[in-house]
This record gives structure tokens, sequence and C-alpha cells, in this order.
């Protein structure tokens, strides 16, 4: 928080800067990785996306597998999970290129708890952004959903607010975690996010993580990611 006389504001953050896709360095043919989401998948408190979650869970997944990542990330600070589905879906694939992802994630929800979306609609909202990733992509690419972080230790929230809203994310991420569990070929990892150890893990606005907070929590993320891919995502041939 800023200070200006005896008022307080919130830091705002803008989102990443620079390009929003990349590929790190490993074996070919490259794992295609798409991330759909919200601020925290905007790399807000991140100067760019390498940097930001994106990047990091990238660069983390080919450290842990030894495969290529080729990443797209298309995300909105503020994006519910109905809004990255009304809004963002066609950032799935690049038809110059003809890119199209091996793998979805899908990082939002926080908003839909600040704006205390109701359990019920929130799994409605999921389930239908999976129809529609769906009807994007026309197949069952697999779709991981990350689970919401917990947020009972951010500065940014009033004190009296962390414990109710701490225990509605908690309602909603299980609502989240009931509706992978009904798709086909669709998942729910626990997020972790910045770890509760010693570390300047959070930006200025003590809300989003830092970039050493992207680069812990993305560790997380492809720890689980990397398991997933041998099964859900062989590498394909050359030319696929």
């Amino acid at each position: 928080m800023r200070r200006t006389g005896t008022r307080t504001r919130p830091v705002r953050l803008p989102e990443a800067a620079g390009d929003e896709t990349g590929t790190t360095e490993g074996a070919e043919p490259a794992l295609r990785l798409a991330v759909l989401g919200d601020s925290v998948a905007a790399g807000v408190g991140a100067p760019n996306h390498r940097d930001a979650l994106t990047g990091q869970t990238a660069q983390a997944l080919t450290a842990m597998t030894g495969r290529a990542v080729s990443w797209r990330v298309t995300a909105k600070a503020g994006a519910t999970l109905s809004g990255v589905r009304r809004g963002l879906l066609s950032g799935l694939t690049d038809p110059t290129t003809r890119w199209r992802p091996h793998l979805v994630l899908v990082v939002a929800g926080t908003n839909d708890a600040l704006r205390l979306r109701r359990p019920g609609a929130f799994r409605r909202d999921a389930e239908s952004l999976i129809r529609d990733v769906r009807l994007r992509l026309g197949e069952d690419v697999p779709l991981v959903f990350a689970g919401l972080p917990r947020i009972d230790g951010l500065a940014a929230l009033p004190r009296r607010r962390r414990l109710p809203m701490s225990l509605y994310v908690r309602a909603l991420d299980h609502k989240l975690k009931t509706a992978a569990t009904r798709g086909v070929a669709v998942f729910y990892l626990p997020s972790g996010g910045p770890p509760d150890l010693p570390g300047d893990w959070l930006a200025a606005d003590r809300f989003h993580p830092s970039p050493a907070g992207y680069r812990a929590w993305g560790r997380v993320l492809a720890s689980r990611l990397a398991t997933l891919t041998e099964t859900a995502c062989p590498p394909p041939t050359a030319d696929a």
C-alpha cells in the first residue's frame, strides 16, 4: 500500500510486458502449452512473461522432463472463469502458424471469490468453460485447472477479511475440483502458490507474486504437470 497523507491506496501493477509466446530449449518436438487466466496468468508483478507464471512453469517443466515447451499465454487482469470463457478462448490457437496446444492450463477463480460468486454458479462456469474449450479445439486436449491459491496470508487483504475469504476460496476450490473430476481428460492440480517459507514472494502490491514467487509457484505446477504429461501428453511424432 502507498500512503498519501493519512489515507492509503492500493498499489496497482501492470500485466507482464513483452512476448506472450516463447519456447524453452529442450528435446524436440516441443510440448505445446496454452495458458488461460486472470492477473496471475497475465503476470502482474513480473516484468515479462518469461519471469511470470507461464514462462517459469514452462522452464521448470523442461528441466524436469527434458522436453522443449512451446508456450502461449492469453490472460487478462480481473478475469473470472466466465470472463475467460467469453473473451479469451481465441488465444488457444494461432491460425497463422497453425499452432495448437497439446495441453491447456487454466489459472483463474480468485476474482470469482473476491466477487462472491456462488459456489454452484462457479462450478457451472467451470463446466461451461470445459465445454467451450472442447468446442474451440474440436478434440479432447487435456485441460488442467490450477487450484485456487491460499489468500489467508496476503497483507493486501484487511485482517478481518482473511479468514472468511480463505474459507470461501476453499469452497470454490472444491467446486473447481468437482467440475474437473466430471470431465473427460480434465484434471485438477492443487495450486500450491508461493511457499510459506521466508522469502520475497510477493510483488509491491502484496497480493500478486514477485518473479521469485512465480518461479517457486511454477516449479510446484511443473512438478505435477510433468507426471501428467507422461501419460496424457506423450511426445508426439516430429510431423505432428
